[in-house]
């Protein structure tokens, strides 16, 4: 696994580099396709041969590492512009590297004279293509993954044991009201958390208990971080200085936050009794019936757990339940599937096994199914297959998408990671790179992200934990059995080094991505390793005082050589990093991750870095960039927080900014700023501006220009942050526009028909003052999803939605429309209709209709009248309805929308 990691890795940039013009020297470009080949050879015929023989090895890795490290210190010093180090060296270095990889063993078997085959990075192309139009840019981003959204997960656990659990969860009222334990114990893949997921997701438990909050405890269990977690999750009020307190105080602060209050804690992966006894002190029972579900591998956990002495036993689940699972994760090929059954099911016992297993089935042709059914493991004494069939997943991967599912494991074990994070780290860290074939269909390095984002989750290897209203996949994790198999694997194969405790990396380990998960303070100079890759941080606990640390590290990173090799600085979640101008010195970043730092500044030297991609400072206090940042020419995410540009802006020269492809949270006071150059950006694919009123139609003409947009959020202010006048222009012709946000105040009447373009799907409307009702209109939109109508949208006194309206709608918000008094719902319309929040409508008394909406499964109600919230209280349906009475800001200010 290390070395074929390490080996697509320097394919991937010995490819750039051949592609590179400036290359000159004769002999360079021979040896780089030399080197390339015979990495080809390695990826595709030595997985086995040089895997087994440790020595073999360990000089195999050392050699692909001294050729990566003399191909970045090139880069670095022609960023430089230090050509003393020329590409003579170069090719020097290659030289060596190509005669130390014919020494070894493998190049002198006979598998080096097998057939070339075709490039591996086809596959990933070849099964998720089909979900990318031939242009470049997803116009049905997700669609694959995202009909799991509809896909029914009980047949991973049995339905016996879920109504046994949901019994113990909501007695009957005479019977006991104490509070309650109630283990769920079973082996790794067992369906635990799974089980436990969808019943917390049950309408009857969301109504049954008020207060509801999920952990994961797992095997390195820090109690604090536990506890620090329910706090957060079951108080209403945020506490100031949380991070400084002690955990006494933090046990007793859990106790306060639970009393008064019928809950449903869970704590996942609980692996030892001393967890439990330690975790129990900060649980009062109330008499009220609260419970607590514990998930646990481990007999004696559930058993000290449980003092009624009947924890609940997965076991495997039945025949029948096995193929009507598998069934479902394979799709329409039953009838060739059905030729394998017995194998199959001789095999795969438990809910995981048998996930994992219809992932590959359903990744593969079909002709290649009894190659893959015949490598599976026989059940042997003891012991479960799982692990053998989760290896056989990764090792049927292409070495692209092992490397993207491996760096996954680099986040915490139950880390919820925002899908984004993953693939901008994806991209910065060089696993995308278009091949030849790729780059003929225009394929970017983003739609590469998605297209092997979406084959991992077909593959059952990532699971989508969070999706978003309009359902596409907001945060993923790996399963906890999958993490624990692999996580170690990383690390020992140095694709990685994780700092989760003082004790320190060992003697000889060359260190090239680090990962924090303790304290930044903690970090030693046994951390500084000149050919560190990236740094990433996830403790993000501790606020209240600048890290200077951050500042020092980098200076003694910069110090070892006057220059550095990183190319990922991720301090998310980091409160205020002290960043100086030493970060001018890492010539090579790639990405600079500064969300939800609080920062007020960064370094002006961050401008002049010549090969950043992606700087994300959203969620900062960061209102001005250095002006060297408009001349960026490999930039390609630019996320800011209402950053202010003005007639002052400098001009766009040739090139700049020309590989953009989002700009967001900019803030545009004069129009000159769009017509000065901002107009010139016309590859951007997301767009979020705040404009002024005499900026708008400058903004939308330039919007026109951009036949790749999909998203776009452009709000109308004047200078005291109301909103002001839009006039808007149609948008019928971006026909990749999926996502559309309007706040303003039309200044002409229009006709939504003629504005919006049909590929709509996620629309919000704010402070439009429509006169007439929209619904109509919008109802014939095909794809729309999410609908919002925010503040002031629209002013009329009714709203009908009509039948055959809104086939696909999802949600619908429906916020402060202070004249709506009566919403009629015909049958027929909004067939999906899964959620609806109605806030501070305060004149409507009725939903005409109510009973129509069939699939709807949650109703939110925000600071609405007692009568009207007494009305739908009423409705004899399954539906979760939540009651907020929240005090609200009304319209008028831009914070309200």
């Amino acid at each position: 696994m290390a070395t074929e990691v390490a080996a697509f890795l320097l394919k991937e940039k010995l490819q750039n580099l051949r592609a590179d013009q400036t290359i000159i020297y004769p002999k360079l470009k021979g040896r780089i396709s030399t080197a390339i080949n015979n990495l080809q050879q390695l990826l595709t015929f030595g997985k086995d041969t040089a895997e087994d023989q440790e020595s073999e090895k360990t000089k195999l890795l050392s050699t692909i590492y001294s050729a990566e490290d003399t191909i970045d210190t090139y880069l670095l010093r022609r960023a430089q512009q230090k050509l003393n180090w020329s590409q003579k060296e170069v090719s020097k270095g290659l030289k060596k590297f190509n005669g130390e990889l014919m020494r070894l063993s493998f190049f002198s078997s006979p598998n080096k004279d097998q057939p070339q085959p075709q490039p591996l990075q086809s596959e990933v192309l070849g099964n998720v293509g089909s979900a990318t139009s031939p242009e470049g840019g997803s116009t049905r981003r997700w669609e694959r993954i995202s009909q799991l959204l509809d896909m029914e997960s009980e047949a991973v656990v049995r339905k016996q044991d879920m109504e046994e659990l949901v019994k113990d969860l909501i007695p009957l009222p005479q019977e006991e009201q104490e509070l309650r334990v109630l283990p769920v114990v079973g082996p790794g893949g067992s369906g635990k958390t799974t089980m436990v997921r969808l019943i917390c997701d049950r309408v009857d438990v969301k109504q049954h208990f008020e207060c509801r909050a999920w952990v994961c405890v797992s095997r390195d269990f820090k109690f604090r971080d536990v506890v620090v977690d329910l706090i957060r999750q079951v108080s209403i009020t945020q506490s100031s200085g949380i991070d400084r307190m002690g955990d006494d105080i933090l046990a007793e602060m859990l106790l306060k936050a639970l009393m008064e209050k019928r809950y449903l804690i869970v704590l996942d992966d609980v692996w030892k009794v001393e967890v439990w006894h330690k975790l129990t002190i900060s649980l009062p029972d109330l008499q009220n019936g609260s419970r607590v579900i514990v998930t646990t591998r481990s007999d004696e956990v559930a058993e000290l757990a449980d003092l009624w002495g009947n924890p609940l036993q997965l076991h495997r689940i039945c025949d029948f339940e096995r193929w009507e699972l598998l069934k479902k994760q394979v799709g329409k090929r039953e009838a060739e599937l059905g030729k394998f059954k017995g194998e199959i099911m001789a095999k795969c016992h438990y809910p995981l096994d048998i996930v994992i297993m219809g992932g590959i089935l359903s990744a593969t042709e079909s002709s290649d199914w009894p190659r893959i059914i015949a490598k599976l493991p026989s059940p042997g004494e003891g012991r479960s297959t799982s692990l053998d069939i989760v290896s056989l997943s990764f090792h049927e991967l292409p070495p692209r998408l092992k490397v993207c599912f491996l760096y996954l494991d680099l986040f915490p074990k139950a880390l919820e990671v925002p899908v984004r994070r993953l693939l901008w780290l994806w991209l910065s860290e060089g696993f995308l790179s278009p091949t030849p074939a790729e780059r003929e269909k225009k394929l970017e390095p983003e739609d590469l992200g998605d297209m092997c984002f979406e084959l991992l989750v077909r593959r059952k290897l990532i699971e989508v934990t969070k999706w978003k209203l309009d359902g596409t996949p907001k945060t993923c994790c790996m399963s906890g059995g999958i993490h624990d198999i692999f996580s170690p694997q990383s690390v020992g194969s140095g694709l990685y080094y994780i700092h989760d405790n003082k004790s320190g990396p060992p003697k000889g380990y060359n260190i090239r991505r680090l990962v924090e998960y303790l304290e930044i303070e903690e970090i030693s100079n046994n951390y500084v390793d000149e050919n560190l890759r990236s740094f990433v941080v996830f403790n993000n606990k501790r606020r209240g005082k600048a890290n200077r640390e951050i500042g020092t590290f980098l200076k003694a990173l910069v110090h070892k050589k006057g220059f550095a090799l990183l190319k990922v600085l991720d301090l998310e979640g980091v409160y205020k990093p002290m960043l100086s101008e030493v970060v001018g010195n890492l010539i090579l970043l790639r990405f600079l991750g500064l969300r939800s730092t609080v920062l007020d500044s960064i370094p002006s030297a961050v401008g002049e870095l010549p090969c950043l991609e992606t700087l994300d400072l959203k969620h900062t206090s960061v209102t001005t960039l250095p002006d060297s940042i408009w001349k960026a020419k490999n930039l390609r995410h630019l996320y800011l927080n209402e950053v202010h540009v003005d007639a002052f802006f400098q001009k766009l020269t040739k090139g700049s900014l020309s590989s953009l492809q989002t700009l967001r949270g900019l803030r545009v006071g004069n129009e000159k700023v769009v017509t000065r150059g901002l107009d010139r950006l016309v590859n951007l694919r997301k767009l979020g501006l705040m404009c002024h009123e005499k900026s708008v139609k400058s903004v939308l003409n330039w919007v026109r220009l951009l036949p790749n947009l999909h998203s776009l959020k452009l709000r109308s202010i004047d200078e005291f942050g109301k909103s002001s006048k839009i006039e808007l222009e149609s948008l019928e012709e971006q026909t990749k526009l999926c996502n559309l946000y309007l706040l303003g105040k039309l200044v002409n009447p229009v006709n939504l028909r003629r504005v919006l373009p049909l590929c709509i799907r996620n629309l919000t409307l704010s402070m439009l003052a429509l006169k007439e009702d929209p619904m109509p209109v919008l109802g014939k939109l095909p794809e729309l999803s999410i609908l919002r109508l925010l503040a002031d949208s629209y002013l009329g006194s009714k709203m009908t939605c009509d039948v055959g309206g809104f086939p696909k709608l999802r949600v619908l918000k429906l916020w402060m429309l202070d004249e709506l008094r009566n919403w009629k719902v015909e049958d027929g319309t909004m067939p999906i209709l899964q959620e609806v929040e109605i806030r501070g409508c305060d004149q409507l008394s009725m939903i005409d209709g109510i009973k129509h909406l069939q699939s709807l499964k949650e109703l939110t109600l925000t600071g609405m009248p007692e009568s009207f919230t007494k009305e739908i209280r009423g409705i004899e349906r399954k539906v979760y309805i939540k009651v907020n009475c929240w005090k609200l800001s009304r319209p008028g200010k831009l914070g309200a929308h």
